[in-house]
């Protein structure tokens, strides 16, 4: 015999662990547009272990899908003294990937394993109205639980807010041993590409040189260089954009709605060149620049004006420039720093708008000294941005912000979800996060299997580095944490939508009246239930207002 236990998306399901009863769900609602998920936990009560058959019966068809939550190590949960936001403090296996059903589902006793069940209601078999779903196990004798969703017809509007988990392409490759800009590259970036997409990550990292981040000084990652650099033989530059084109192409087709250069000075600051590779005049390849290039140098200089008028020219012919946004450094240091980042952000301004510039920084005097139009802040350094009026703030978090909204493999999954009411109630204008797909160690000194390893060999938080594992031939296996990323997003969506619908007065009128005064982005307090009870008021006063239309 089975028993089963239909839980929300916000549970996490231990191995070694009590399933906490909190997280239980008969029902909810989602809009038209979204995917709205939930759980099935089940364990065998008669037998040690036993195999299982499982159906899902609805109306739903091809809408509803079923996948298995894979537990994953991890050697690293939370920092020392960050315990008490922790699900699971001592190192062990988290429930995280999300892969297509085994043959024979395996039951035991004293363990919960956790179906995931999606219904995506942008589909057409997703009507508005009620779907029962009925989950059925069978291991000799039939088990049922049921899940009741109902469909309102309102349709979310699409997602404009700026959101990127940075792509990297090299990581791709070296998994899947296949070389950049091959025929197998095109294909599993696509796959890759339309998986961030269907979560909301609709801004990608575009390697026009290969990006110098999270690389060790003096060192390099792979060679990720959508841009051919050509020396002319009068010694001026001449440049290929063929495949940059093609790379901006498949964007679109997957639903790219940005374009996020890559950065175009070392990170931390200004100080270096990125490794930039090109064409002499007999056809070898060579080293322009790099590590050994000064950053605020005459020759680099020169270079990145001439590249910066070509590639703008080029943007501009296909007609995404207005949709790309441009990065000098990441996180530089205003005391040791600043001097050359003002050097380089100059440079850039003289080509791009400098509301298109963006980078990751902590310190507002960036802003306040004018070296930058639109910062970047770390969700633990956020509020003298916001105090200080900065209108055009993004946030960011990685394996520094435990106390704030995060993802990681061992942390609750409404600290997660809690984003989108964030984003919303401080008007944020955009969101980063380093990690998709990082495949390798600290400042990539060796490749890093995700099956193996959740915390970059040990370096970050277990689930900081990324989001999605590299399936079989090139297809991405999403994790729980994606997915309660993108319902993050959703509520995002939603809140801006009720926003926009006139019936619910102003943004602060919405985050008052809704409680989102209750929730700053550090040391908040929050549970699954609150933040479900919101969108689900959230949603019926949508689908009211659609109604009165």
């Amino acid at each position: 015999m089975i028993e089963i236990k239909v839980l929300n998306s916000l549970a996490k399901v231990f191995p070694d662990m009590p399933l906490n009863e909190e997280y239980a769900a008969a029902g909810g609602s989602a809009l038209l547009g979204e995917r709205f998920s939930f759980q099935a936990a089940y364990r065998c009560v008669d037998r040690t272990q036993t195999g299982v058959d499982f159906r899902a019966e609805s109306d739903l068809g091809e809408a509803l899908s079923v996948r298995f939550v894979d537990n994953v190590p991890c050697d690293l949960t939370v920092p020392e003294g960050c315990e008490d936001v922790c699900d699971h403090p001592l190192p062990g296996l988290m429930p995280d990937r999300l892969r297509p059903l085994p043959p024979v589902l395996w039951a035991y006793k004293t363990v919960w394993r956790t179906l995931w069940l999606t219904v995506d209601t942008g589909r057409p078999e997703a009507v508005p109205g009620e779907h029962v779903i009925r989950l059925v196990f069978n291991d000799g004798a039939e088990s049922t639980a049921e899940f009741r969703l109902t469909v309102l017809n309102f349709r979310l509007p699409e997602q404009k807010l700026p959101v990127t988990n940075w792509f990297h392409s090299d990581c791709l490759c070296n998994y899947y041993g296949v070389e950049f800009g091959s025929e197998e590259y095109w294909r599993i970036m696509e796959n890759f590409a339309a998986a961030a997409v269907r979560n909301g990550v609709n801004t990608l990292l575009t390697p026009v040189f290969t990006p110098p981040l999270d690389t060790a000084p003096g060192g390099e990652r792979r060679t990720t260089q959508l841009v051919k650099v050509y020396i002319q033989p009068d010694g001026s530059y001449g440049f290929g954009f063929e495949q940059l084109d093609r790379y901006i192409g498949v964007c679109l087709k997957v639903g790219v709605r940005y374009f996020e250069i890559s950065h175009l000075f070392t990170q931390w600051g200004c100080r270096n060149a990125p490794k930039i590779i090109g064409t002499l005049p007999d056809g070898t390849e060579t080293r322009l620049f790099g590590w050994e290039t000064d950053g605020t140098g005459l020759e680099y200089s020169a270079f990145l004006r001439a590249f910066l008028t070509a590639l703008c020219a080029f943007l501009k012919g296909r007609g995404v420039f207005e949709r790309c946004f441009f990065h000098v450094s990441d996180e530089p240091d205003w005391n040791s720093m600043r001097e050359q980042y003002a050097y380089g952000a100059a440079l850039v301004r003289e080509f791009i708008p400098e509301t298109q510039i963006i980078d990751a920084m902590s310190d507002p005097r960036f802003y306040t000294e004018g070296l930058i139009r639109v910062p970047v802040a770390a969700l633990t350094h956020i509020d003298p941005f916001i105090d200080a009026g900065i209108a055009e703030t993004w946030g960011y978090y990685c394996c520094g912000q435990i106390r704030t909204s995060n993802r990681l493999v061992a942390t609750p999954s409404y600290r997660n979800r809690i984003l989108g009411a964030q984003l919303f109630r401080y008007d944020i204008k955009g969101f980063l996060q380093w990690g998709f797909n990082f495949y390798n160690s600290h400042l990539s000194l060796e490749q890093v299997d995700p099956f193996g390893s959740s915390t970059a060999g040990g370096w970050v938080p277990g689930g900081d580095p990324f989001v999605v594992y590299p399936g079989p031939g090139g297809t991405p296996w999403e994790s729980i944490r994606l997915v309660v990323f993108s319902e993050a997003l959703c509520d995002y969506r939603a809140l801006t939508a009720l926003l926009g619908s006139g019936t619910a007065g102003s943004r602060e009128d919405i985050v008052r009246e809704l409680g989102l005064d209750r929730w700053p982005f550090v040391d908040f307090k929050v549970s699954a239930a609150e933040l479900i009870a919101v969108r689900e008021k959230v949603n019926s006063l949508l689908a009211r207002a659609a109604a009165y239309k």
